[in-house]
């Protein structure tokens, strides 16, 4: 009986091994099959996005499902087919032929023992948007199909501002651009309620070289002091910029509003007058008292002079007469008489005889600009010829190579000119600019930099100081709450200061530009060294050093020089 049971176990057992033995076996044989003689391959039907610097997957699948590791797998843009984004051939990718530029970013990551040749994508930039072409080549078929990828880029921070409105009113005109953006963003204009605007509004675009689009609005609207507007760019909910503004025009920090304008402005200048002759009598009479009195000081000390020589005098005719001899009987005898040293001239005489004269405290002298501000005489921002005074010597400003923009090449020191973005590495940081080596923390600065070589007109520029710990490698906004005073120029927003609300700066030709520091009163200020004119003013610059910067701008190539 025991026996029998036993039989009965091992012959259930022996079949519960075959089945495990079979179901073993054909998961890898079926795996392992061939390719079919066709298949098909599966794309997504829409294009795929991504934001510029990420990873990104395009997705490609063979039909029906098998192990494709013996096949050929190509991916390409469609703008170069003969040199492949990555090529998988002979169980391996291949190093050529293959576009130096995905070189390090490409790989296959989606199983292709499943039948997965989806193509991943890493550190993507703005140039590798386009059509991909994904290929599967077998002995006897093969198939592709195109994937469309589209590269997001963020642009800069919104630059707003305000003027007045055609035929005036109680409106006014806010403009609001940005640039930089890729494809091209949605913009919005909202009030302090959240309600869009969309009364009056136009909107202008424009691309750069490299595709780049700047967008720029302007709407009429009523004037407010309190009522701010918003202005959004947005390519989605994470990729956008807003920036904020009254829409009222400051036509100066002290300006007050209303009719009584007029009247405090010419208060002011009344005002400003009868200081200033108070000031000249002041001086007239200070100045006047010092030379009465170093005049009686002369006269006593020349009188006292002029008595002592006469006695003198006296005591050597005496002498003559006691010994006979006149004045020229002593000449004669070999005696010197000098009779110029017993003359007495005034100071008229001493000047018509060639010998200077030091009047203490007199109106005629001169003094260097470092000799005026140690007196405590005021610099005169408006005079060029004053400033132009306190230029630094050319090593004093030189440019600092390791903190230049990957977009920017700096020759001996002094130049710097924008090259396509294509020929660098990933750009760290959006703003394209580069700092000087050394820094002024005290004293006043002059310098100039070159921004136009005769007929040649750049685009774009701009210019300026920062203070020792601005975020260098951060796409921070460029303003002076962030640490950065400049003058920028670009041709369809012409001069502007990065203040908020920007000033006016009209300038009809702009060769160089005079940069002037002045550390120990916290000014920055910038001049057309062709006019010679007082182009703007910072006047709350405070930070412990200063560095210059510069930018060559990103739309032209040509070159920005300090001289």
């Amino acid at each position: 009986m025991f026996t029998t049971v036993g039989n009965r176990d091992t012959m259930h057992l022996g079949m519960c091994l075959r089945v495990l033995i079979l179901s073993a076996l054909t998961v890898p044989i079926r795996a392992a099959q061939p390719a079919p003689e066709t298949f098909t391959l599966t794309v997504p039907d829409g294009p795929i996005s991504t934001l510029s610097g990420s990873s990104v997957s395009l997705l490609c699948q063979v039909s029906p499902l098998f192990n494709v590791e013996p096949l050929e797998v190509r991916w390409y843009h469609s703008s170069n087919s003969h040199s492949p984004a990555l090529l998988y051939k002979d169980h391996k990718i291949q190093e050529a032929p293959v576009d130096p530029r995905y070189r390090g970013r490409v790989s296959l990551t989606g199983g292709m023992e499943r039948g997965n040749v989806s193509l991943t994508l890493e550190r993507v930039t703005l140039e590798d948007r386009g059509e991909y072409v994904c290929q599967v080549t077998s002995k006897q078929w093969y198939e592709k199909a195109s994937v469309f990828l589209t590269v997001n880029v963020t642009g800069s921070e919104p630059v707003l501002s305000v003027a007045e409105a055609r035929g005036g009113g109680d409106q006014v005109n806010v403009t609001c651009s940005s640039e930089g953006w890729s494809p091209q963003p949605k913009l919005t204009w909202r009030n302090k309620e959240g309600t869009e605007i969309r009364n009056e509004q136009e909107v202008l675009k424009t691309s750069d070289p490299q595709g780049l689009v700047s967008v720029s609005s302007w709407l009429l609207y009523a004037s407010s002091y309190s009522n701010w507007l918003a202005c959004t760019f947005s390519l989605s909910e994470e990729a956008k910029r807003e920036g904020r503004i009254l829409p009222h025009i400051y036509t100066a920090p002290t300006a007050v509003p209303g009719v009584y304008k007029e009247a405090f402005i010419v208060t002011l200048i009344l005002s400003l007058v009868i200081i200033c002759a108070l000031f000249s009598v002041i001086l007239c009479k200070r100045r006047g008292s010092m030379w009465s009195s170093s005049q009686k000081s002369r006269n006593h000390s020349d009188q006292a002079e002029l008595e002592q020589r006469a006695a003198e005098t006296e005591n050597l005719i005496e002498g003559a007469e006691n010994t006979g001899q006149t004045p020229t009987e002593q000449r004669a005898a070999g005696k010197e008489f000098n009779k110029e040293e017993n003359t007495v001239q005034i100071p008229t005489e001493q000047s018509a005889a060639g010998k200077e004269v030091h009047l203490e405290g007199a109106e005629n002298t001169v003094l260097a600009p470092t000799e005026q501000r140690a007196a405590g005489e005021e610099l005169n921002l408006k005079d060029w010829h004053q400033v132009k005074g306190f230029q630094v010597t050319p090593e004093n400003i030189i440019l600092d190579e390791k903190t230049v923009h990957p977009a920017i090449r700096v020759n001996h020191g002094k130049r710097a000119f924008y090259i396509q973005e294509k020929d660098t590495e990933k750009a760290s940081r959006t703003h394209l600019h580069v700092f000087s080596k050394e820094s002024f923390s005290s004293g006043q600065h002059y310098w100039e930099v070159k921004v136009k070589d005769g007929t040649t007109e750049k685009l774009s520029w701009y210019v300026g100081v920062a203070r020792d710990n601005v975020e260098r490698r951060c796409n921070v906004p460029l303003t002076p709450q962030n640490g950065f005073w400049i003058l920028s120029y670009a041709k369809e927003k012409c001069f502007q200061a990065n203040t908020d609300p920007q000033p006016p700066i009209t300038v009809a030709e702009l060769t160089l530009v005079g940069v002037f520091l002045d550390c120990d009163r916290h000014t920055l200020s910038f001049y057309n060294v062709d006019t010679q004119s007082l182009l703007y003013t910072f006047t709350d610059v405070k930070t412990s050093n200063y560095f210059p910067l510069l930018s060559p701008g990103r739309c032209d190539k040509y070159t920005i020089r300090i001289i």
